[in-house]
């Protein structure tokens, strides 16, 4: 027996031995093979430096091989100058104009991931999914995000000529946006759209959404009395992972989990759980997700998705969900460096692949179950998949170009001068269309036809009537006028008025 024993012993020593060898040769090849590749560059960069026909920057030539080298990666991944470092710095404490949006690089090009409601950019007719092709006339081909927002920016009431590509539309579309101080606001409406329906439009993760959410929730449920909820997530492009895990926990079961951050050891995988009970678990909730939910609006709406807590309706969100790390190379010079994914409770990749040859490719086509009693198959990674698929309503050209040059909202700023004793919007009719909004098109040397106006009657009555609402009322009486208007709240409305349980909802709105 002591000599099985003995036997073992050095047969573990031997196997310990071998495996230490192993890795050591293993790490040394792959020291060696990463030396001869710097020694292969340094001598590149001796000789361009040298005998290149014309004379060039070394520093400019090293920073675009770093550039090259990180763009391999993914579009979050960057190397930080001086500059961009002080910049991201500061970008939190200085005071700065913008146009209101928020922008990401999805299949290589600046696209907006959504505009910020009341912003110029919002004002403009600027949609999520739109691609920015040029600023100031300059192309934006290969820009990093740092350098477009840099761009973007600028003093208050200075002019930023923005050129955007939108799909469905063959010509470039060009909007010359003022500047303004962005100021955002986590819930900027919520109210009570039927007796017992209520409405949360949550816009922004902000350090304090978690507690404005609370307290719209208590008003709600409590003076108000209603008994079901619409959460509006649509263009939130979302925030920091622990605002994500805060919202989520509102609506969850003490103890469930809000998400899972993995990086590239398994061993590293971190996992947060609702740490406290919620008085607003039970009731009816519809959640309202588009192609702008982004980042921890993700992690919300996978989180509730995957416990059947919430029935969500819209489109497939925008698949932003990594980490980036700062690391500081020196005082002046920064790695961000993308270290981990989110996953949701059902093990969902939420973040979207850029790049085809990936090695998670396949797990984008994974299906999973929820973790409710129903068990539903849902769709894996790339963003959260809706359960009512409800698409973006497309603007007609004539519409697009009426938005893309502020008309509409040019003609309610002169509509409500001339009638400044208003209290209440007048009724938008195909009278008023003719005898108000048609002579100020001409006005402005709009082209049209008769068939343009026809054809797009309805969209004109809505969009006079919400811009014409605000000048009045303000931007509640926007958000009460843009509601009535809203394809996605009439049917979670027409859900809901059906239901008075979340299975319920469920049960008809999936059969």
């Amino acid at each position: 027996m002591k000599k099985n024993k003995k036997k073992i012993v050095i047969l573990m020593i031997l196997l310990l031995g071998f495996l230490f060898a192993y890795l050591t040769t293993k790490l040394w090849a792959e020291k060696q093979t990463i030396y001869q590749s710097l020694q292969t560059f340094s001598k590149i960069l001796d000789i361009v430096l040298r005998e290149y026909v014309e004379e060039v920057n070394s520093e400019d030539l090293i920073k675009n091989a770093i550039d090259g080298m990180l763009n391999s990666l993914d579009p979050y991944t960057q190397y930080l100058t001086e500059e961009e470092f002080k910049d991201l710095k500061i970008r939190t404490e200085a005071q700065f104009g913008g146009i209101g949006i928020q922008i990401g690089i999805q299949d290589g090009q600046l696209t907006v991931i959504s505009p910020i409601e009341g912003t110029p950019a919002y004002r403009a007719g600027i949609i999520a999914g739109d691609k920015i092709v040029k600023i100031n006339d300059v192309s934006t081909e290969g820009i990093s995000l740092e350098e477009a927002v840099k761009k973007l920016r600028g003093e208050p009431g200075t002019k930023v000529k923005v050129t955007i590509k939108r799909e469905g539309i063959e010509e470039e579309l060009n909007f010359t946006l003022t500047r303004e101080i962005i100021k955002i606001h986590a819930i900027p409406f919520a109210g009570k759209l039927t007796e017992d329906i209520g409405y949360i439009r949550l816009a922004d993760f902000s350090s304090l959404a978690e507690e404005e959410l609370k307290n719209t929730l208590d008003s709600l449920f409590g003076k108000e009395k209603i008994k079901k909820l619409i959460l509006d997530l649509r263009s939130n492009s979302g925030g920091l992972l622990q605002e994500g895990v805060e919202i989520g926990s509102t609506f969850l079961e003490k103890g469930n989990i809000v998400v899972k951050v993995r990086g590239r050891y398994p061993e590293n995988e971190r996992i947060f759980y609702v740490e406290k009970e919620t008085k607003y678990k039970n009731y009816p909730l519809i959640v309202l997700v588009d192609r702008g939910s982004a980042s921890a609006t993700e992690i919300v709406a996978g989180a509730l998705q995957d416990y059947e807590r919430a029935l969500i309706i819209g489109e497939t969100t925008f698949g932003k969900g990594s980490v980036q790390n700062i690391r500081p190379l020196d005082e002046n010079t920064a790695l961000k460096i993308t270290t981990a994914y989110w996953y949701t409770p059902a093990g969902r990749c939420i973040h979207k692949k850029v790049k085809k040859d990936s090695l998670k490719e396949k797990e984008f086509k994974k299906t999973y179950k929820t973790l409710g009693k129903l068990g539903r198959e849902i769709y894996g990674g790339g963003g959260i998949a809706p359960d009512i698929f409800l698409p973006y309503q497309t603007l007609s050209k004539f519409m697009t170009k009426l938005r893309q040059e502020n008309i509409f909202f040019k003609f309610a700023v002169k509509y409500y001068a001339q009638h400044k004793t208003l209290k209440t919007p007048p009724p938008i009719t195909k009278e008023f269309i003719y005898n108000e909004f048609v002579p100020y098109l001409k006005e402005k040397n709009i082209k049209f036809s008769e068939e343009d106006i026809s054809k797009d009657e309805e969209e004109i009555k809505r969009e006079l009537a919400i811009e014409i609402a605000e000048k009045i009322g303000g931007l509640k009486a926007r958000y009460e006028t843009l509601l009535r208007f809203d394809p996605h709240v009439k049917k979670a409305i027409e859900l809901l008025k059906k239901v008075n349980s979340q299975e319920e909802l469920f049960k008809i709105a999936l059969r």
